[in-house]
């Protein structure tokens, strides 16, 4: 089996094992947006999203590339779009068609979309391309460029490699203890702004824009339970009450970078 066939067999495996994680964390999503860091970085997520989404006419297909248990996807077909659900987990696929079963759920991966050319209005994809390889990550933005529209847009979501809560370092160490004992770990990438606008720009996506959200320390905050990441969260909001960075460098040391850009 080629190199690429195990990254994409660990990743898949990864999401399998995350898919009632993923059901449980959505099905709480409506106690609030400090429920935990999962839900708080959603909650910044989703509103650079509503912001893409209130652009499309009504009608306009959609792609959830990682679709994951559906939930998302439902949200987008509730706002009146054309939304189809993707992700290579059988076992989040079976959550989704349980959950919508109103909506398309395909499985199929990133670099091999099982879409014609010129299909979709808009492609998200969130905390997906993380678990591959540059090589696959680019194979990825190939092909989600050959699926859009001309006019299409993305968006998608990366780990900056510089994020302050550490998890660079966390996740280096973690593989070294999994080869230590002769067992595989699931593959990582980790970016930068900089580095995604060049990636795009020569595949051909115009109007590129890189945005930051999210102090990334906030993970840290809640790993000493919710009160303390709860307070925490709020006293880095009086600082920078959205948490948002664009035209700052420090987009590159935040919990969520976005990626938005055009075909």
């Amino acid at each position: 089996m080629s190199n690429d066939k195990e990254i994409i067999k660990r990743a898949v495996e990864r999401h399998d094992i995350d898919s009632s994680i993923f059901q449980g964390r959505y099905v709480n999503f409506t106690q609030g947006k400090y429920t935990d860091e999962f839900i708080y970085g959603r909650y910044q997520m989703f509103e650079e999203i509503d912001a893409i989404l209130s652009k499309l006419p009504k009608g306009a297909k959609v792609l959830d590339l990682g679709c994951g248990t559906g939930h998302f996807s439902s949200y987008i077909h509730t706002l009146g779009y054309h939304v189809t659900g993707l992700d290579p987990s059988t076992k989040m696929l079976d959550y989704a068609r349980q959950n919508f079963p109103d909506i398309s759920f395909v499985e199929g991966y990133s670099n091999t979309l099982p879409f014609e050319d010129n299909t979709f209005d808009l492609v998200i994809s969130i905390e997906v391309l993380r678990y591959l390889d540059s090589k696959i990550v680019l194979e990825s933005y190939q092909d989600i460029y050959r699926t859009l529209k001309p006019g299409g847009r993305i968006f998608i979501t990366h780990v900056n490699t510089l994020a302050t809560e550490g998890y660079y370092i966390f996740y280096h160490m973690k593989k070294v203890l999994h080869a230590l004992k002769g067992t595989e770990y699931h593959n990582a990438y980790f970016t930068s702004a900089s580095k995604e606008e060049r990636t795009l720009k020569q595949i051909g996506f115009k109007h590129i824009t890189c945005i930051g959200r999210m102090f990334a320390s906030v993970r840290t905050g809640y790993k000493f339970g919710k009160t303390i990441g709860k307070t925490y969260a709020k006293v880095l909001e009086i600082f920078n009450s959205k948490q948002r960075f664009e035209k700052s460098p420090f987009k590159n040391f935040t919990g969520h970078l976005i990626v938005v850009a055009e075909k």
